[in-house]
């Protein structure tokens, strides 16, 4: 069922913003979130933005109805405290703890931590996606694996598995544990990478 024409789309709930990249949900709103439609990868590849579909994220849905909403009220509250101070002072209180609890959520919540952050800058270095590989679609994520495994086939004729068992250092072997959802190859990938890197 079609919303009704006067309802609109739009991003809310960015997060986890790594360079060209992003997380966000579309949701139907009014000015105000109503409803969310699906949750989207942002990238960039070629300098053309590419959205990819993925599962609705929670912590971007929550957001996205929390952000915009908050500040709008902080700004109902706040605007009387400033236009007449001596009879509208006590709203100034409210509103700056709105503003407050709205600038955490803006700008400090949804952040990717350091690991994660280094983790999809690998992915991106290697495939030129850093989306964690089980946030994708089955058959990109299958598109992309094979990038990767094509990648490691130009460097060494040496089965990626058995390189990375023998120690070898490689981010693209890093990206083929990822891509393969080898907990033990992937700490075994990192582990050679780190030590021949420090």
């Amino acid at each position: 069922m079609e919303p009704a024409p006067w309802i609109t789309s739009d991003d809310f709930g960015v997060i986890e913003r790594s360079v060209d990249e992003s997380i966000a949900t579309s949701f139907y709103c009014i000015g105000l979130p109503l409803w969310p439609r699906h949750s989207v990868y942002v990238t960039r590849r070629g300098g053309a933005e590419q959205r990819i579909p993925i599962l609705l994220q929670r912590k971007s849905v929550v957001l996205g109805y929390l952000r915009k909403p908050l500040w709008f009220a902080a700004v109902v509250l706040g605007a009387p405290a400033i236009a007449a101070p001596s009879r509208w002072w006590w709203l100034g209180g409210p509103a700056l703890v709105l503003v407050a609890v709205a600038a955490m959520l803006t700008f400090v919540a949804g952040r990717l931590a350091p690991g994660e952050r280094e983790r999809r800058a690998l992915l991106r270095r290697v495939v030129g996606i850093g989306a964690p590989p089980e946030l994708l679609p089955p058959q990109l994520r299958a598109a992309l694996r094979h990038e990767a495994e094509s990648a490691w086939l130009r460097c060494s004729g040496v089965p990626w598995q058995q390189a990375i068992a023998r120690g070898e250092a490689s981010e693209i072997l890093i990206a083929l544990a990822e891509y393969n959802a080898e907990a033990a190859l992937i700490e075994r990938a990192r582990a050679s990478f780190d030590q021949f890197t420090n």
